[in-house]
């Protein structure tokens, strides 16, 4: 229920952030080739609103298994050896993740006074989406790597697809 109810939110506010954008650079590039004018604040918005929403993005694609893998090597091995080398490659994504994320909320103290020259707000809530999907992503990794290590039904025959 919980997982459902994150996955929902984040979907909301991928959508809502998108539809942002495309409202303000539309808007800017009338204002700017129709008009002449242009609002200040359209590039930081835009620049920040996009970083939101690949973090965001990036967790969904966790969620849904849809990042890059290469897996012609793992899907000619045993089926054992195959989890084993998930199992590790899932081990090594979450070292990472948490490497960003502790790294994330290291630069946070730094960024807490320093302003968006245009839309006078803190840079903290810019750098905070390093480490709020830095989690949101282990926690839609969870499932993967309990499918991995104890063999459930949703994982069994994934080393048999012939996508690569």
């Amino acid at each position: 229920m919980v997982y459902r109810l994150v996955s929902r939110i984040i979907e909301a506010l991928v959508i809502l952030g998108a539809a942002v954008i495309v409202a303000l650079v539309s808007t800017e590039v009338v204002l700017r080739y129709l008009f002449k004018h242009s609002l200040i604040f359209t590039e930081e918005l835009s620049r920040c609103l996009m970083v939101w929403i690949v973090f965001l993005g990036s967790a969904l694609a966790v969620r849904d298994d849809l990042h890059i893998r290469i897996n012609v090597v793992v899907k000619r091995l045993p089926a054992c050896l195959g989890r084993f080398v998930n199992a590790a490659a899932y081990g090594l994504i979450i070292i990472f993740l948490v490497t960003l994320g502790i790294e994330g909320i290291r630069i946070l103290p730094a960024q807490r006074y320093q302003m968006f020259i245009t839309i006078d707000v803190s840079m903290f809530y810019f750098y905070l989406a390093i480490p709020v999907g830095s989690v949101l992503m282990i926690f839609f990794l969870l499932p993967h790597i309990r499918n991995v290590l104890f063999d459930t039904p949703a994982n069994r025959g994934a080393f048999d697809k012939t996508e690569d």
